[in-house]
């Protein structure tokens, strides 16, 4: 769990870090989401793309902008994806990192069908990674997370100072 104020560098470093893994190892296998197909295509979708280019590696990754996936030339792949209809995501396997970008747009409902796609054999361990600005103290994200707790979870809280 990532949280944190505007232009506290949350996206931005879950971003690098899904770029340096996917060239690191073929065997990675992003699922990027937000609630909103046209929601992705301007944040995360963009910001990965941006990331490809500002560091020349554009010859190691073939983006699709259509599709909106990335592919990494060892084989890594990332698919993107919104929540409009959370029943579409039944049919992706193969999965073993997922984003979720603006987690507190969410529902919990959402939230749980997601988790069941981290499922199954795989070489790499699975992690969900969850980003969003502080939310409401009724939020379903503060319960599970917060007030419970959940096992194997880490909780990162940014702000603005944290960029240098």
């Amino acid at each position: 769990i990532l949280y944190g104020g505007a232009g506290s560098g949350k996206s931005y470093y879950v971003a690098q870090e899904t770029i340096l893994n996917m060239l690191q190892n073929k065997e990675y296998s992003y699922l990027a989401l937000r609630k909103t197909s046209k929601s992705i295509r301007n944040s995360v979708f963009k910001l990965l793309c941006d990331i490809i280019d500002t560091n020349d590696l554009d010859k190691l990754f073939t983006i699709n902008k259509t599709e909106m996936t990335i592919k990494c030339v060892n084989g890594a792949s990332l698919i993107t994806a919104g929540l409009d209809n959370v029943e579409k995501l039944k049919s992706i396997a193969g999965i073993n990192r997922m984003w979720i970008e603006e987690a507190s747009e969410i529902s919990e409902k959402d939230f749980n069908q997601l988790d069941l796609r981290l499922r199954g054999k795989n070489n790499l361990s699975y992690q969900m990674t969850l980003t969003f600005n502080p939310i409401s103290e009724l939020h379903w994200l503060k319960k599970i997370f917060f007030d419970i707790g959940m096992d194997n979870s880490f909780i990162l809280k940014t702000t603005y100072l944290d960029i240098s």
